[in-house]
């Protein structure tokens, strides 16, 4: 029984250096990886290593229900349900501390949930480091949440990536920064999508730019000098099955910067 418990020590040293060291293409130079950050060097929070710690599962196969000593699963997913859009937000980063109007409104779609309350639009003091003040209802934010459900049928998807349950955090990983998202950013993405899309065995996912584009439009007063929009759509797909590969493009930030992602599941 004591070898086993320094067995299982060890093992899970080893398990938290994998997971906490960032991969070489994610980290920023001079930026310390999760595992300095873990050792002493800076101070790393719980929900860092609770993320980093998914990943190690997901890249070992495990984070897919049921499992009791995981977090539990979301709600069952019917595909037969209209789809929802999942957590969409909206982070603004001006360059300056200032009033900021932001209107959405979805085509063929209506909101379920939205934060703060969107009051046929949001009206906001954003401040440079993302902080969001509600001038309507009041409180800060990290970002404008909504969700909404899609009533309209969704184009086939023609183009993409199939993604196997256990590559999944490295691919967000790795396209998210590709395609402009910072860690703070992509990290909250991946923490939230990867218990949805572990329950398949095999994920097609696809970015969708004009289609969700034409479908939620989104007007920001004054215009940001920059504006990036991710939108996932998923569904579950097989081993074997073959989709041409989807070209991504990269974005650079400038000026008064807009930031949106979310995703669907299909």
């Amino acid at each position: 029984m004591k070898h086993a418990k320094k067995l299982l020590a060890l093992l899970l040293v080893i398990a938290m250096r994998f997971a906490l060291a960032a991969p070489a293409s994610a980290k920023a130079e001079g930026e310390p990886t999760l595992w300095e950050k873990f050792t002493g060097k800076l101070r790393c929070t719980w929900e860092e290593i609770r993320i980093a710690f998914l990943k190690f599962l997901a890249f070992l196969g495990l984070y897919h229900p049921p499992f009791p000593w995981l977090p539990p699963p979301d709600e069952p997913f019917d595909p037969d349900d209209p789809p929802v859009d999942y957590k969409p937000v909206i982070y603004l980063y001006p360059k300056q501390a200032m009033e900021v109007s932001v209107t959405l409104k979805p085509r063929g779609a209506y909101f379920i949930e939205t934060i703060p309350e969107y009051n046929d639009g949001w009206r906001v003091l954003a401040q440079p480091d993302g902080t969001l003040t509600d001038l309507i209802g009041g409180g800060e934010y990290p970002y404008l949440f909504w969700e909404a459900v899609h009533e309209a049928p969704w184009p086939r998807l023609t183009k993409g990536f199939i993604v196997a349950r256990g590559d999944l955090a490295g691919f967000l990983e790795e396209k998210l920064a590709y395609m402009g998202l910072i860690p703070a950013e992509y990290e909250e993405f991946i923490e939230f999508w990867l218990p949805k899309l572990a329950r398949n065995e095999y994920t097609l996912i696809h970015f969708a730019g004009k289609e969700y584009e034409e479908r939620y439009p989104l007007e920001i007063a004054p215009a940001p000098d920059s504006l990036l929009r991710v939108f996932m759509v998923t569904k579950a797909a097989k081993g074997d099955e073959r989709i041409p590969p989807q070209s991504l493009a990269p974005f650079e930030r400038r000026g008064f910067a807009a930031i949106e992602w979310g995703g669907m599941m299909l």
